[in-house]
């Protein structure tokens, strides 16, 4: 390990020299020590070692002199700063600056995940990879690792300080023993994955409840009973669209659930991994879908919208029912109900078979992640930077401080801070009317002192806006979730948790409809991870790629997507997928599926 990570190992010896931690002010301090009485947060400084500054508790203080760090970000067109800031400049890039000595410099920024994939790659082959590589998909991960170009976290995860160590032992927890798989390259771990509350991967059907009201209908729950209403909202809304659907094919959920079809997951059968897209239920479903856009329910132009055109139809209420992520409270809703105040929207359960069978696939760990390039001069920082972050972050969730005192004999650096309310709230409000959760925007006034992660005074931090390593807590999230249903539900906010309060008071304050929808989402996910009707599935293939798919896995998933929407607009029939089931294998279907199946068997003990 290039530095040690273990913070009980501190210079004892303090010089007389001084420093003052305050503003732009650098002094080079490397291998000697910092003789200040007390940092910016109030801790004694102690010593310096090869640079890094720690105070007498072990806790991290800043590199001296400052280290630079490049990575890659995705800013997209809704992601905002203030005034003269972007990706690279902006309160957050100096603080750090500041306080911690660590610089940012942005390689590149990219507008979307897509053509941020085109320059890691580009990247990678004129060896030019930044160091700390950011939103790599899990095929990249493999092959950047195979070829050298990433440090391996073992080492460091050994001696990782205390919040870090926390925070991988409940990832771990909490995805089942996954958090690792997808990043594992012969043995090593490579990246590290941004957990989340264990439910982040909710998606919901969500249908309008005042249209269902108008024409006297009640919420279906089976496709034939889904067919019904349709039919009627085509009668009197011709120009609607009772299911949206994109270029991609989101929103097809809708129907897959029915037919407990599992397109693009692996489902284990007989002690063996199939592959779901190749499977004859998603044969029924497509045909299902090909009879509805034949009949109109379906944009007849689907196939050329993004997620984005789509949502121009959810905000103009152009739609009935809609499959998505269950943030959509935050956005398409909030402008929708901004300017369709008389529009409801409900969260409802995924559809049923006329059988009564449903089945919901979805991956329950988290493939997002940072890693770092083997060039980069300074890869601990990204464990020092991590630990300083989620000290700060949660700084006022006594639980945690209880249990890492206890278990970890680790103090906090952070003091317990009252959360403030936004100075400028109403002014961006007013302003800025449709933004789902306009805190991007928000101004505070925070104590020079009291500052650090989730409590800058001009900028968002928010688990994802952390540049390296980010994450949440899993368990804390599941918590924060937990408590702002109840809350809702029974008008006592007595028991919210730190940032259940913190979102309970902006999603209110954004629109009530949004608070008031996701109580229906929190409840029915809620009772399909206690494992209620054996309704939730799992992929069961949680690691990286393997070396087929690396090689035609794009080529393969053009073919299913070509071919998928070919059948649904009526272009190809319902027969041609059994011609793409046969092309999926002869093309380097067969040798994935033995390659899968290879995986299964190592990590199942088979």
């Amino acid at each position: 390990m290039k530095k040690e990570l273990s913070l009980s190992v501190i210079v004892s010896v303090v010089l007389a020299a001084s420093m003052i931690f305050a503003g732009c002010q650098q002094q080079t301090a490397t291998n000697s020590v910092a003789s200040s009485p007390k940092d910016s947060n109030n801790s004694t400084v102690s010593a310096a070692k090869d640079g890094i500054v720690f105070d007498e508790k072990g806790h991290f203080l800043k590199y001296d002199p400052p280290i630079t760090l490049t990575t890659n970000q995705i800013v997209s067109s809704d992601t905002m700063f203030h005034e003269g800031c972007n990706a690279e400049n902006n309160g957050w890039t100096k603080w750090m600056k500041e306080k911690l000595g660590i610089i940012w410099k942005m390689k590149w920024v990219s507008a979307d995940g897509a053509s941020n994939t085109t320059k890691l790659d580009l990247a990678f082959a004129s060896n030019d990879l930044p160091d700390v590589i950011s939103n790599a998909s899990v095929s990249q991960i493999s092959k950047y690792a195979k070829a050298g170009k990433l440090a391996a976290l073992d080492g460091y995860l050994s001696q990782a300080p205390a919040l870090v160590d926390y925070y991988v032992k409940d990832s771990e927890q909490l995805s089942k023993g996954t958090f690792w798989k997808p990043f594992t390259v012969d043995g090593k771990k490579y990246a590290m994955g941004a957990g989340m509350d264990s439910l982040a991967f909710w998606s919901d059907n969500f249908i309008r409840t005042d249209i269902l009201k108008e024409l006297n209908m009640e919420i279906p729950s089976t496709i034939s009973e889904t067919e019904k209403v349709f039919e009627a909202y085509h009668k009197k809304y011709p120009e609607g669209y009772a299911l949206t659907l994109d270029k991609d094919l989101n929103g097809m959920a809708t129907v897959l659930t029915a037919y407990e079809a599992y397109p693009d997951s692996w489902v284990e059968k007989d002690g063996k991994l199939i592959y779901g897209s190749i499977q004859p239920e998603v044969k029924k479903a497509l045909a299902k879908l090909a009879e509805w856009y034949k009949k109109g329910y379906i944009d007849p132009e689907f196939a050329v919208k993004d997620s984005k055109k789509v949502s121009e139809s959810i905000v103009s209420g152009n739609f009935l029912m809609y499959n998505g992520a269950w943030s959509a409270i935050a956005n398409p809703f909030t402008p929708m109900w901004n300017a369709l105040p008389s529009a409801s929207v409900e969260a409802i359960p995924f559809l049923k078979g006329d059988d009564g069978k449903c089945g919901v696939m979805k991956n329950t760990w988290w493939t997002d992640c940072r890693a770092i390039a083997s060039s980069c001069k300074n890869p601990e920082a990204m464990f020092y930077l991590l630990n300083d972050n989620l000290d700060s972050y949660y700084r006022n969730e006594t639980s945690l401080r209880e249990t890492m005192k206890t278990k970890y004999d680790y103090e906090f650096k952070y003091p317990v801070t009252k959360v403030q309310n936004p100075t400028n709230a109403d002014q961006i409000a007013k302003d800025y009317p449709n933004i789902g959760q306009p805190r991007q925007l928000y101004l505070y006034n925070y104590s020079d002192a009291e500052q650090g992660c989730g409590f800058i005074n001009d900028f968002y931090t928010q688990q994802s806006s952390w540049l390296g390593f980010y994450c949440k807590i899993p368990s804390i999230g599941n918590n924060d979730f937990k408590t702002m249903a109840t809350a809702a539900k029974t008008g006592d906010k007595s028991g919210l948790s730190y940032d259940g309060k913190r979102m309970y008071d902006e999603w209110n304050s954004t629109h009530p409809n949004m608070l008031k929808t996701f109580v229906g989402i929190y409840d029915y996910w809620n009772s399909l991870m206690q494992g209620k009707d054996n309704v939730l599935k799992t992929n069961a293939f949680a690691g990286a790629e393997t070396a087929t798919m690396t090689e035609k896995g794009a080529y393969l998933s053009k073919l299913q997507l070509e071919t998928f929407t070919q059948i649904i607009m009526g272009t190809k029939s319902v027969d041609a997928f059994d011609q793409f089931v046969s092309d999926w294998k002869a093309n380097g279907g067969d040798k994935i599926t033995e390659e899968v199946n290879e995986w299964y068997s190592s990590n199942n003990g088979k």
